[in-house]
Protein backbone atom coordinates (compact mmCIF):
# COMPACT_ATOMS: atom_id res chain seq x y z
CA UNK A 1 0.00 0.00 0.00
CA UNK A 2 1.17 3.45 -0.77
CA UNK A 3 -0.25 6.55 0.72
CA UNK A 4 -1.54 8.99 -1.70
CA UNK A 5 -2.09 12.87 -1.07
CA UNK A 6 -4.95 13.38 0.32
CA UNK A 7 -5.54 10.82 2.60
CA UNK A 8 -6.00 7.89 -0.16
CA UNK A 9 -4.12 4.76 -0.59
CA UNK A 10 -2.78 2.41 -3.45
CA UNK A 11 -2.59 -1.17 -3.33
CA UNK A 12 -0.21 -3.26 -5.43
CA UNK A 13 1.24 -6.85 -4.98
CA UNK A 14 5.12 -7.24 -5.92
CA UNK A 15 5.56 -11.26 -5.86
CA UNK A 16 8.59 -12.20 -7.20
CA UNK A 17 10.33 -15.38 -6.07
CA UNK A 18 14.15 -16.14 -5.78
CA UNK A 19 16.40 -18.63 -7.23
CA UNK A 20 16.32 -21.93 -4.64
CA UNK A 21 20.23 -21.82 -4.73
CA UNK A 22 19.92 -17.79 -3.23
CA UNK A 23 21.28 -17.94 -0.01
CA UNK A 24 19.74 -16.20 3.41
CA UNK A 25 22.27 -12.97 2.35
CA UNK A 26 21.26 -13.03 -1.12
CA UNK A 27 17.67 -13.07 -0.21
CA UNK A 28 17.76 -10.68 2.03
CA UNK A 29 20.18 -8.42 -0.39
CA UNK A 30 16.98 -8.64 -3.06
CA UNK A 31 14.39 -8.25 -0.24
CA UNK A 32 16.74 -4.73 0.67
CA UNK A 33 16.26 -3.77 -3.16
CA UNK A 34 13.46 -4.45 -3.84
CA UNK A 35 11.04 -2.30 -0.90
CA UNK A 36 10.92 1.42 -1.87
CA UNK A 37 12.83 3.99 0.17
CA UNK A 38 11.01 5.04 3.33
CA UNK A 39 8.51 2.43 3.28
CA UNK A 40 7.13 0.48 6.45
CA UNK A 41 7.83 -3.08 6.43
CA UNK A 42 4.84 -5.61 8.12
CA UNK A 43 6.28 -8.84 8.51
CA UNK A 44 4.82 -11.69 10.85
CA UNK A 45 7.45 -12.14 13.79
CA UNK A 46 8.59 -15.12 13.80
CA UNK A 47 8.95 -17.09 17.60
CA UNK A 48 12.73 -18.82 18.33
CA UNK A 49 12.49 -22.22 19.09
CA UNK A 50 13.57 -23.01 22.92
CA UNK A 51 15.89 -25.94 21.09
CA UNK A 52 17.50 -22.93 19.67
CA UNK A 53 17.72 -20.67 22.54
CA UNK A 54 19.59 -23.26 24.52
CA UNK A 55 22.00 -24.21 21.77
CA UNK A 56 22.98 -20.80 21.61
CA UNK A 57 22.87 -19.89 25.30
CA UNK A 58 24.99 -22.93 26.11
CA UNK A 59 27.54 -22.21 23.43
CA UNK A 60 27.94 -19.01 25.49
CA UNK A 61 28.10 -16.44 22.35
CA UNK A 62 25.42 -14.19 21.63
CA UNK A 63 22.40 -14.94 19.22
CA UNK A 64 22.98 -14.32 15.70
CA UNK A 65 20.92 -11.32 14.00
CA UNK A 66 17.10 -12.36 13.00
CA UNK A 67 16.35 -11.34 9.32
CA UNK A 68 14.73 -8.31 10.28
CA UNK A 69 17.37 -6.72 12.13
CA UNK A 70 19.61 -7.29 9.15
CA UNK A 71 17.36 -6.26 6.78
CA UNK A 72 17.13 -2.86 9.66
CA UNK A 73 20.74 -2.94 9.57
CA UNK A 74 21.11 -2.29 5.51
CA UNK A 75 17.88 -0.04 5.30
CA UNK A 76 17.98 2.42 8.34
CA UNK A 77 15.10 4.51 5.96
CA UNK A 78 12.95 1.82 6.73
CA UNK A 79 10.20 1.29 9.67
CA UNK A 80 10.15 -2.17 10.24
CA UNK A 81 7.17 -3.61 12.48
CA UNK A 82 7.64 -7.52 13.24
CA UNK A 83 3.76 -8.39 13.85
CA UNK A 84 3.39 -11.46 16.44
CA UNK A 85 0.10 -13.06 15.07
CA UNK A 86 -1.12 -16.72 16.12
CA UNK A 87 -1.86 -19.13 13.13
CA UNK A 88 -5.32 -18.98 14.48
CA UNK A 89 -5.49 -15.63 14.31
CA UNK A 90 -4.65 -15.63 10.57
CA UNK A 91 -7.15 -18.28 9.63
CA UNK A 92 -10.29 -15.96 11.37
CA UNK A 93 -8.88 -12.97 9.07
CA UNK A 94 -8.70 -14.98 6.02
CA UNK A 95 -11.99 -16.29 6.91
CA UNK A 96 -13.70 -13.37 7.36
CA UNK A 97 -12.12 -11.54 4.28
CA UNK A 98 -12.13 -14.73 2.17
CA UNK A 99 -8.80 -15.00 1.41
CA UNK A 100 -7.13 -18.21 0.36
CA UNK A 101 -4.13 -19.38 2.09
CA UNK A 102 -1.79 -21.98 2.09
CA UNK A 103 -2.72 -25.12 3.92
CA UNK A 104 -1.21 -26.57 7.35
CA UNK A 105 1.87 -28.91 6.32
CA UNK A 106 1.80 -27.35 2.80
CA UNK A 107 4.77 -27.62 0.61
CA UNK A 108 7.41 -24.59 0.13
CA UNK A 109 5.92 -24.17 -3.61
CA UNK A 110 2.73 -24.42 -2.36
CA UNK A 111 3.72 -21.34 0.63
CA UNK A 112 5.37 -19.92 -2.17
CA UNK A 113 2.33 -19.16 -4.26
CA UNK A 114 -0.04 -18.50 -1.63
CA UNK A 115 2.64 -16.01 -0.34
CA UNK A 116 0.86 -12.65 -1.60
CA UNK A 117 -2.85 -13.77 0.35
CA UNK A 118 -0.10 -14.31 3.35
CA UNK A 119 0.24 -10.51 3.14
CA UNK A 120 -2.89 -9.42 2.82
CA UNK A 121 -3.96 -11.45 6.26
CA UNK A 122 -1.11 -9.67 7.76
CA UNK A 123 -2.10 -6.73 6.15
CA UNK A 124 -5.64 -7.22 7.89
CA UNK A 125 -3.65 -8.16 10.89
CA UNK A 126 -1.93 -4.70 10.89
CA UNK A 127 -5.42 -2.62 10.45
CA UNK A 128 -7.21 -4.20 13.07
CA UNK A 129 -4.32 -3.94 15.69
CA UNK A 130 -2.38 -0.64 14.64
CA UNK A 131 -4.21 1.67 13.10
CA UNK A 132 -7.72 4.07 14.53
CA UNK A 133 -11.12 2.86 13.65
CA UNK A 134 -11.13 5.52 11.57
CA UNK A 135 -8.42 4.86 9.87
CA UNK A 136 -9.14 1.06 9.71
CA UNK A 137 -12.34 2.04 8.17
CA UNK A 138 -11.51 3.82 5.28
CA UNK A 139 -8.16 1.60 4.41
CA UNK A 140 -9.86 -1.84 4.64
CA UNK A 141 -12.81 -0.17 2.48
CA UNK A 142 -10.20 0.89 -0.21
CA UNK A 143 -8.24 -2.52 0.18
CA UNK A 144 -11.48 -4.44 -0.58
CA UNK A 145 -12.20 -2.62 -3.45
CA UNK A 146 -8.78 -2.97 -5.00
CA UNK A 147 -9.59 -7.05 -4.36
CA UNK A 148 -12.54 -7.09 -6.12
CA UNK A 149 -10.75 -5.37 -8.86
CA UNK A 150 -8.03 -7.56 -8.57
CA UNK A 151 -10.48 -10.37 -9.03
CA UNK A 152 -12.41 -9.14 -11.81
CA UNK A 153 -9.00 -8.39 -13.63
CA UNK A 154 -9.05 -10.81 -16.16
CA UNK A 155 -6.07 -13.96 -16.55
CA UNK A 156 -3.29 -12.93 -19.18
CA UNK A 157 -3.59 -16.21 -20.66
Amino acid sequence: MTREQGGGARFAIDHRVFDRTANRAEILAGLAERVPAGATVIARASRTSQHYLRQAFSAGGPLPPADLQLLQRDRPDLDILPLECANSVLEEIAAAYRIERAGPGSNMLSRSRKAPEEAQCLWAAFLWSQCSPHQRTSLAAAWQAWRALERARPLPF
